[in-house]
C-alpha cells in the first residue's frame, strides 16, 4: 500500500528527506537517520558495532526508545536483533506484531496495516531468526548499492569476453558485486564459470573488456582463490605451513606474519589443526585451511570454485556457514561457483547462471 504523501520507491523506501529513525535515551538522541528503506537499521547496527570495536563500552539499548517511521516484519526482526525493547512508529504492519510480541518488545503505533508493499517483507514472511533476516537484508542492500554506485563495488566486470581456441566462451559479460556480497554462479560444465573466475583473479586475460577490483594495484593479494584441492595431499606440509603460503610474499616482519597466520586460523576455526599434516585432514578441514591461507594474505574477496564438491553433507554446511560469517562479519566478498546450490540455504545469496555465453540473473539475494 501507499502511505499518505510519502512516495514509496525501490523496495518500499521512503523518498522524502525527513528523519525516519531515531534512537534516544531519556530524551537525548544517540543516533538518527533519514535514509530510505531498511538502511537506518543497518546503519544503527554498524554504529553500535563500531563503538564496541573502537573500545567504547558496549552500548546497551534495552533502556532506549526507538522511533521508526514504518515497522514491517523485516524491521521488527532487525529491531529484535539489536536488543531494543521499546519502539514507537507511525505505521505498523500486522506481520511485525508477532515478532515484537514474541520478544517482549513494547510497541506503540499510530496506524496498524495488514501488510507493507515491499519485496523484502514477502521474502521474510516465514523467517523467525533475526540473524537470518539481517543476512538477507544486508545482502539485498549491498547488491542494490553495487548496481547504483560503482564506487561501492568490490568487483566490476565490464563487457568481458573470453575466447578459448576458436570458441567464444563468454561474450560481453557485465557484473557488479558489492563489498561483502555473496554471489553464486552456476552453469553447465564448460559454460565458462572457472574461466570467469580466472579472469577476475587476473591469471587469464580476457579477449575484450575490463575487470576492476577494489585495490586493483595489488589484485593478487586482495583476492583469494580456493578450488577443490588447493595443495596435493601427498606433499609433506602442515596446516600451518599451508596458511603461511599466504604471507610468503608479503613484505613485513616475521612477527606480523605470525600474527596474520594465527588470526586467520582463528577466524576459520582451524587453529586446532595447526600441527596436523595437511594430507591427513578431512575435505572440510582442508578447505578451511585453504580459506585461512587467503585471509592471511589479506584477501578481501574469495573466489571459490566448486569448494564443496568433495565434502559430505555436514562439511558442505560448515563451509557455507564459514564463508557466510566472513562476509557478514568482515565484509569479505564471496563469489562461489557450485553445482550444489539446490542443497544449500541460499538466504542472503544472489544467484546468476552462465548459459549460451551470457550471464543471466536467476534471483536476487533472498
Amino acid at each position: 500500500m501507499r502511505f499518505g504523501g510519502d512516495e514509496q520507491t525501490n523496495d518500499g523506501a521512503l523518498a522524502n528527506g525527513a528523519v525516519v529513525l531515531r534512537l534516544s535515551r531519556n530524551g537525548v538522541d544517540l543516533f538518527s537517520s533519514a535514509r530510505p528503506w531498511l538502511h537506518p537499521l543497518l546503519d544503527l547496527s554498524r554504529f553500535l558495532a563500531a563503538r564496541e570495536e573502537g573500545g567504547a563500552r558496549r552500548e546497551s539499548v534495552a533502556d532506549c526508545e526507538l522511533y521508526d517511521k514504518i515497522i514491517g516484519r523485516a524491521a521488527a526482526l532487525l529491531i529484535v536483533r539489536l536488543g531494543i525493547r521499546s519502539v514507537q512508529t507511525e505505521i505498523l504492519s500486522r506481520r511485525a506484531m508477532p515478532v515484537l510480541d514474541a520478544h517482549a518488545v513494547a510497541w506503540r503505533a499510530t496506524t496498524v496495516v495488514d501488510r507493507i508493499d515491499c519485496r523484502t517483507e514477502d521474502l521474510l514472511a516465514d523467517v523467525v531468526d533475526p540473524n537470518a533476516a539481517y543476512r538477507l537484508v544486508s545482502a539485498r542492500a549491498r547488491a542494490a548499492l553495487a548496481q547504483s554506485d560503482p564506487a561501492s563495488c568490490a568487483l566490476h566486470v565490464e563487457n568481458v569476453s573470453i575466447v578459448r581456441g576458436e570458441r567464444t566462451v563468454l561474450r560481453d559479460v557485465h557484473l557488479r558485486v558489492g563489498r561483502g556480497e555473496k554471489l553464486l554462479i552456476t552453469g553447465a560444465n564448460g559454460a565458462g564459470k572457472t574461466s570467469l573466475l580466472k579472469v577476475i583473479l587476473g591469471t587469464v586475460a580476457p579477449a575484450a573488456g575490463t575487470v576492476h577490483v577494489t585495490g586493483q594495484d595489488e589484485r593478487a593479494a586482495r583476492i583469494g582463490y580456493v578450488n577443490q584441492e588447493s595443495v596435493p595431499v601427498t606433499f609433506p606440509i602442515s596446516a600451518r605451513e599451508v596458511v603461511a603460503i599466504g604471507v610468503a610474499a608479503v613484505r613485513t616482519s616475521r612477527r606480523e606474519k605470525r600474527r596474520r597466520i594465527t588470526e586467520a586460523m582463528h577466524s576459520t576455526r582451524c587453529a586446532v589443526l595447526v600441527d596436523r599434516m595437511y594430507g591427513t585432514l578431512s575435505g572440510g578441514e582442508k578447505q578451511r585451511v585453504a580459506i585461512a591461507r587467503c585471509l592471511a594474505q589479506g584477501a578481501r574477496m574469495l573466489l571459490l570454485d566448486e569448494p564443496t564438491a568433495s565434502l559430505d553433507a555436514e562439511g558442505k554446511r560448515d563451509l557455507v556457514a564459514l564463508v557466510e560469517r566472513l562476509a557478514d562479519e568482515q565484509e569479505i566478498t564471496v563469489v562461489m561457483v557450485t553445482h550444489e546450490f539446490d542443497a544449500m540455504d541460499r538466504t542472503g545469496w544472489r544467484h546468476v547462471a552462465i548459459a549460451d555465453g551470457s550471464l543471466h540473473p536467476l534471483e536476487a539475494a533472498r
